[in-house]
């Protein structure tokens, strides 16, 4: 061994542990672990903000079954999500690395260590289907908060203000930039607001959850909110107007699996990062559970609800049921909530998309990937998602159901990366799996073929339109966008990126990676990359 790789192996020797496990898996410590287990916990938790989402999407339960859809449907689909969460807090244990998702599509996709016929283009649409959702997952949570903002003014107004769209689209704008500027904040920084956020969250939702059970003078009997069926708005059969209104859970459910994102930002991200995923998920399931108990018992009327010029059918609850100076507080908290949900979902998003450029799968890849050297956060990454996000809200200008459809899309895209790890982790992957400190044992087939069914038959349901007969203003555009996503990322992989994208790439010196892969690959817990290896022979060999 040379003296140079001599010094570096006695460098490796001293990285804790976390260090150790990522350059095994090819990447080199960029970010600062600042956050712990619990402030990753508050993280994931916040990043569904259940406050807020349940109250930005309430409507979908409530015109597709009523009563029974809000309550039951909540309960069905979280007990589906709970086995997407469990196998993503294994994953996330064996391969923490803030390549997440598109990272395990890759490991997993192996059928061994010299065939790789799958891996790119697994991993490449793996990639692809993470960014678009999570960018869409930003732009709604940020146009819902500007309705709730523009749902308070009319309130404060008494009705006498309606907001234009021009007016809404400028303030959304302003949420973006607002949450641009927090993302691109120091990690430590970050760490304390998630903190401060998740305290927030919950006294939030507590006070909300008491005023709506306390204050009315009138409410709903058990028999109503637990029995009554009402489809009288969606024009779709019993059966699947309960699937729709199932949008509400699986929207809110649907960003637990940044903590994947923030492992390279973690203390001992292997056992924090399941932790997380598993705790985010059972805490939020039973926050919004309860709001939804709460809402149900406190509203009056259905129809005055969903066609309230409130325009969101929460407040308008709050409002008849709690009186209008009482509302303008709860209704302030719901929008704090959502202020701090963005800035959550753009720290997580611009994870992702600095760890999918950091593998060349991004055009300008390298303007991406940079690591701010005074902040150590991926700023660059930052501000290319609030554009990606405010180009999503010029769908407006076409129509209210385009903008709707982001939406839907967020969703779909970002379970459709959940459902892609954990089918390959099943199938082709099944035998290579290296388990890390939490795990599923034998359970994990059954768990993956639940998971993995949960998700295809969400996914296709989603893409349907909400109401029949099919109009202009009520198509689910949602379809539309996503074709072009696989498209445009199908064409670009067919034509060119096959040619030269390997998935993901080592970013630790070569002397390094040869000592970990020579010297630490029997070391406890920890696992060595089989495509890195192949990438840093190629790199290896590049002049």
């Amino acid at each position: 061994m040379s003296r140079p790789a001599q010094l570096e192996k006695a460098s490796f020797e001293f990285l804790e542990e976390d260090a150790q496990k990522l350059a095994a898996l090819g990447y080199k410590q960029e970010f600062k672990r600042e956050f712990n287990s619990l402030s990753l916990f508050c993280f994931a938790f916040s990043m569904m903000g259940v406050l807020a989402s349940v109250s930005a999407s309430i409507n979908f339960p409530m015109s597709h079954g009523g009563p029974v859809s809000m309550i039951w449907g909540w309960l069905t689909a979280a007990s589906f999500v709970m086995s997407v969460a469990l196998m993503l807090g294994e994953l996330c244990s064996s391969m923490p690395t803030t390549g997440g998702l598109y990272y395990f599509a890759a490991k997993m996709s192996m059928r061994s260590d010299t065939d790789m016929k799958f891996m790119p283009l697994v991993t490449w649409m793996t990639g692809w289907f993470n960014v678009v959702g999570n960018v869409a997952l930003v732009a709604s949570i940020d146009w819902s908060l500007t309705q709730m903002v523009f749902a308070w003014v009319t309130l404060a107004t008494d009705f006498r203000f309606q907001p234009t769209f021009e007016q809404m689209l400028g303030l959304y704008f302003g949420f973006l930039i607002l949450h641009g500027i927090i993302g691109s904040l120091p990690t430590k920084i970050l760490a304390v607001i998630n903190n401060f956020y998740v305290l927030l969250n919950l006294v939030a939702t507590v006070i909300v959850i008491i005023c709506l059970f306390a204050i009315p003078s009138e409410r709903n009997t058990g028999s109503f909110v637990f029995t009554t069926w009402d489809n009288s708005y969606s024009g779709w059969n019993d059966g699947f107007s309960y699937v729709l209104g199932m949008l509400n859970a699986m929207w809110t459910l649907c960003g637990y699996g940044a903590a994947c994102n923030i492992a390279e930002e973690c203390r001992d991200a292997s056992r924090a990062g399941p932790r997380a995923i598993i705790m985010s998920v059972v805490s939020t399931v039973i926050a919004g559970w309860l709001i939804l108990l709460a809402a149900t018992f406190s509203v009056s009327d259905i129809d005055a609800a969903l066609n309230s010029d409130l325009g969101m059918p929460m407040i308008a609850i709050m409002y008849t049921s709690c009186g209008k100076q009482a509302t303008l507080g709860l209704w302030m908290l719901v929008i704090l909530v959502q202020l701090f949900t963005g800035s959550s979902a753009v720290i997580a998003t611009s994870r992702v998309i600095f760890a999918f450029a950091r593998d060349g799968a991004l055009p300008f890849a390298k303007l991406w990937d940079t690591v701010n050297s005074h902040t150590q956060t991926p700023v660059n990454a930052v501000w290319l998602n609030v554009l990606g996000s405010a180009l999503l809200g010029l769908l407006g200008f076409i129509d209210q159901a385009a903008l709707d459809a982001v939406f839907n899309l967020a969703s779909i895209g970002i379970y459709i990366a959940y459902g892609i790890p954990i089918f390959c982790r099943i199938t082709i992957g099944r035998n290579r799996f290296e388990p890390g400190p939490f795990n599923l044992g034998r359970w994990s087939t059954l768990v993956g073929s639940i998971a993995c069914a949960w998700i295809g038959f969400i996914v296709v349901s989603f893409l349907f339109p909400y109401e029949v007969p099919v109009t202009p203003t009520n198509m689910n555009y949602a379809v539309v966008v996503l074709g072009a996503i696989i498209t445009f990322a199908g064409i670009w992989f067919a034509v060119d990126a096959r040619k030269w994208f390997r998935g993901p790439r080592i970013t630790i010196e070569n002397e390094v990676f040869n000592v970990i892969t020579g010297d630490q690959a029997t070391t406890e817990g920890t696992q060595i990359s089989s495509f890195s290896s192949s990438y840093k022979d190629e790199k290896t060999a590049q002049p």
